[in-house]
């Protein structure tokens, strides 16, 4: 199974979303060193995240579309439908205990 870091993809990381997150929030929320609520939110992150794309990419796709673009286009939309399928999984937390990864390791 794919580790809780990134989605199915590999195009959503979770140390994306911590960078971006950390950036943009010059004080933390409690939140956020619960690693639990962290993962949620990063699935949130994922799923919002993907299914933007998959629309934009969507919307896009014409039936004179050629072949060369059409076919690699719904390849990704079909992609990015997995990353949002896994996203709601893990922030439903319907992963069994044993995938999820050791400890996230946090500055004192």
């Amino acid at each position: 199974m794919t580790p809780h870091t990134h989605s199915p993809s590999g195009l959503f990381r979770m140390s994306v979303w911590e960078s971006e997150f950390e950036r943009a929030n010059t004080q933390l929320p409690r939140w956020y060193w619960n690693r639990e609520q962290r993962r949620r939110r990063y699935a949130r992150w994922v799923e919002a995240e993907a299914e933007t794309l998959a629309m934009r990419l969507s919307g896009l796709l014409r039936p004179d579309t050629p072949d060369e673009t059409a076919g690699p286009a719904r390849v990704l939309v079909e992609s990015l439908a997995r990353d949002i399928d896994w996203a709601r999984r893990l922030e439903e937390d319907e992963f069994e205990d044993e995938t999820h990864p050791g400890p996230l390791q946090h500055a004192a």
